[in-house]
């Protein structure tokens, strides 16, 4: 297993639908980035997620391109369309194995998933085989110690040693709440960056 080392540069990782990115997306980015002292995070779209076939509300260009514009004013943050290029089903050990290339053994990758990801963790592919490329980051709230716990223990050392259980504050918002919310024309202002809302309404998403 490759250690992290103090003098490598440290990357962070933030995949998902973003249907649509939202701030809560930014805000755990921004917690991570800086409690963690990153170079960057790099946020990557999905193709299709897979566990999400189907249920995709926006297209994989528009998810690609609201992100962009939701990170464009922070110098941190990049976005990715490896999975998007590669299309298909976006399985996030192919991603990580070739950003791990792409980048590196100058480089640390940091994975980052939210709490709601936790308890479907046993059902990712070839979680150990990341493990092995890059630490995940958990983010967790009070109340989800024995999840922590029972993670831990599933992986083994790998689990002990290649996740980091990151306490942020808990957030309301979602995507679903957000979609929801233009078909029913309710506003959804300071829930994603001005931009973000504009091109929704522009391009006229999620309001089917």
């Amino acid at each position: 297993m490759t250690e992290i080392a103090a003098n490598h540069k440290k990357v962070g990782l933030m995949g998902g639908s973003f249907d649509p990115i939202h701030y809560g997306h930014l805000n755990l980015a921004e917690i991570v980035y800086r409690k963690l002292e990153l170079e960057t995070i790099v946020f990557i779209p999905t193709f299709i997620a897979p566990h999400k076939i189907g249920r995709e509300y926006a297209s994989a260009e528009h998810r690609y391109r609201m992100t962009l514009l939701a990170t464009s004013d922070n110098p941190a943050f990049t976005v990715s369309d490896i999975e998007i290029r590669r299309e298909g089903i976006s399985y996030t050990y192919d991603t990580v194995a070739a950003l791990k290339e792409e980048y590196g053994h100058g480089h640390d990758l940091f994975f980052i998933i939210g709490a709601d990801s936790l308890a479907d963790l046993d059902t990712w592919s070839k979680v150990p085989e990341m493990l092995e490329l890059c630490t995940f980051v958990a983010a967790t709230r009070p109340g989800f110690e024995p999840m922590v716990d029972k993670i831990t223990e599933q992986f083994g050392e790998l689990g002990k040693t290649r996740i980091k259980w990151l306490q942020t504050p808990k957030m309301d918002i979602s995507s679903t709440d957000i979609r929801q919310r233009v078909k029913q024309q309710r506003p959804i202002t300071g829930l994603v960056p001005a931009a973000v809302e504009e091109y929704i309404y522009q391009e006229g998403l999620y309001r089917l």
